[in-house]
C-alpha cells in the first residue's frame, strides 16, 4: 500500500467499496495507521547528446560487416635451430621435448582457427640437432649425448609425432628440411655428410607407410618450394658471416644473388642467427630470419649480441594473396613479454 501506484488505489477501493481512492487511504489510515509513502519525483532518463566535429576532408569508410565462408588457405611453419642435445642454462632434451609438445598444441589451435587449411607445409631450417663437432660447439658437457642418439631416440620420435599428430586435422602435411652448420661431421667430409642430412632421411624412413605425410631431404644447401604458385626459397643462414650482430646487409646481397640464381622466389627464410628478423629482398620479395626453439646458447649472444627467445613461425598462404597471417609461436611461458604495472594508456617518463 505505501507505495502502490495510483491505478492500483483505484482498484483497492472499486473492492473495497470507497468512493474514490482518496476515501480508501483515509480509511487506511484511521483504521490501520498505515501511511503512503512520500511522493518522489520520477525523473525521465534523457540521453546526452554528444556534439562530434569532424576533422576536415576527413572521410570515413562504411565498414559493411557481410558473413561469408572462409577462403581454404595452406599453413606454413618454420622449424628453426632446435639443437636437440644441447646443453644450457635453460635448455635439455627435456625443455626441447616440452617445447615441441607446446608447439604441436599452439599449431593444432592455429589450424583450428583458420581452417579450412588444406595441406601444412614444415619448413626445418638446420641445425636440427646439436651434433658431435667439437668446432661446432659440441665439446664435452655441453651435449647429453652422442649424435646416434640424438637422432634416433629424440629428434625422429619428436618430428614423427608431431607431423603424425598434425596430418590427422590436415588432408596432407609435407616437411622440407636444409642442413646446417652443427651437423657438419668434420671439415673433410663431403657437404652432404651432415648429422641433419641423416636425421632427415631416418625421418622419411620413418613416415614412408603414412600416405599423406612427405617428407623432403635436401640435395643441395637450399630448397625451393612452390606453394600455390608462390615460391619460398629456404637456408639455414651459415653462408652468411655474422662479424656485428645479424649481417642483415650481408643476407640480402647473397638473397639479391640467389634471387637470379633460381630464377626469383617470393619469400625466404634462414634460421642460424638464433635470432628474428625481416628484410626486403627487393620489391619482389622478401626474407625473414627465424628465432630459434634452444635458449641459453653463448654463441648468439657473443656473436650476434641478443639472447635467443623460444619460438618458431607459422604462416598462411592464399591461393590469390600469397603469405597471409603470421604468427610468432610461443613454446615456453618463461620467455613471454615482460608487462608493466602501471596504468593503460600514454606513459609519461
Amino acid at each position: 500500500y505505501p507505495t502502490a501506484t495510483r491505478e492500483r488505489l483505484d482498484e483497492w477501493a472499486r473492492k473495497y467499496g470507497y468512493k474514490s481512492a482518496n476515501n480508501f487511504g483515509t480509511a487506511m489510515n484511521r483504521r490501520l495507521g498505515i501511511k503512503r509513502a512520500g511522493t518522489v519525483e520520477i525523473v525521465k532518463e534523457v540521453e546526452t547528446v554528444v556534439e562530434r566535429i569532424p576533422y576536415p576532408d576527413f572521410k570515413i569508410k562504411p565498414f559493411t560487416i557481410i558473413k561469408v565462408s572462409r577462403d581454404e588457405e595452406d599453413m606454413g611453419i618454420v622449424w628453426a635451430d632446435w639443437h636437440t642435445a644441447k646443453i644450457t642454462e635453460s635448455y635439455d632434451i627435456a625443455t626441447n621435448k616440452a617445447r615441441v609438445e607446446r608447439l604441436l598444441s599452439n599449431t593444432m589451435t592455429l589450424i583450428n582457427l583458420h581452417r579450412p587449411i588444406r595441406k601444412v607445409w614444415i619448413f626445418e631450417t638446420g641445425d636440427g640437432v646439436q651434433g658431435e663437432n667439437p668446432h661446432q660447439g659440441s665439446k664435452i658437457g655441453e651435449t647429453e649425448c652422442g649424435a646416434f642418439e640424438q637422432i634416433e631416440d629424440h629428434a625422429v620420435p619428436m618430428r614423427a609425432s608431431f607431423l603424425v599428430s598434425i596430418s590427422q586435422g590436415v588432408e596432407e602435411v609435407e616437411y622440407t628440411g636444409v642442413a646446417g652448420n652443427h651437423g657438419v661431421y668434420d671439415k673433410i667430409a663431403t657437404a652432404r655428410t651432415n648429422w641433419d642430412n641423416f636425421l632427415y632421411a631416418s625421418l622419411q624412413k620413418a613416415l614412408q607407410g603414412q600416405k599423406n605425410i612427405k617428407v623432403n631431404t635436401p640435395k643441395w644447401f637450399y630448397q625451393l618450394v612452390n606453394i600455390r604458385g608462390f615460391r619460398f626459397f629456404i637456408i639455414h643462414g651459415n653462408q652468411v658471416t655474422a662479424t656485428a650482430g645479424i649481417p642483415l646487409f650481408a643476407m640480402r646481397r647473397k638473397m639479391q644473388e640467389w634471387y637470379a640464381y633460381v630464377g626469383g622466389f617470393n619469400y625466404a627464410y634462414a634460421g642460424h642467427f638464433h635470432s628474428g628478423a625481416y628484410d626486403q629482398v627487393n620489391s619482389s620479395a622478401d626474407y625473414t630470419i627465424s628465432p630459434p626453439l634452444v635458449t641459453g646458447d653463448s654463441w648468439a649472444l657473443e656473436k650476434v649480441g641478443r639472447a635467443s627467445e623460444p619460438k618458431q613461425l607459422c604462416f598462411g598462404i592464399h591461393d590469390k594473396w600469397g603469405r597471409t597471417f603470421r604468427y610468432d609461436v610461443h613454446t615456453d611461458d618463461k620467455f613471454l613479454p615482460k608487462k608493466y604495472d602501471e596504468p593503460e594508456g600514454v606513459v609519461i617518463v
